[in-house]
């Protein structure tokens, strides 16, 4: 089983087009948005951190995480 982030999707989505609105957005350092947005490291983020992006990004942690 494997972690997925659909960051990528949601930016397109909500028409957000750089990392600084993204973080300005979650409160999220850029290291773990540059990290979510390409997909590493993802089993290092803490729950904590993927609320926020939720909560920034008006999305569930359904519709940012897939876990396959």
């Amino acid at each position: 089983m494997t972690l997925k982030c659909n960051l990528r999707k949601l930016m397109y989505e909500h028409e957000i087009k750089t990392f600084a609105e993204v973080i300005r957005l979650t409160g999220v350092n850029r290291n773990t948005v540059t990290n979510l947005y390409h997909g590493k490291r993802l089993d290092k983020v803490q729950l904590g951190t993927y609320i926020k992006v939720c909560d920034g990004l008006a999305c569930s942690l359904e519709e940012l995480l897939i876990y396959e």
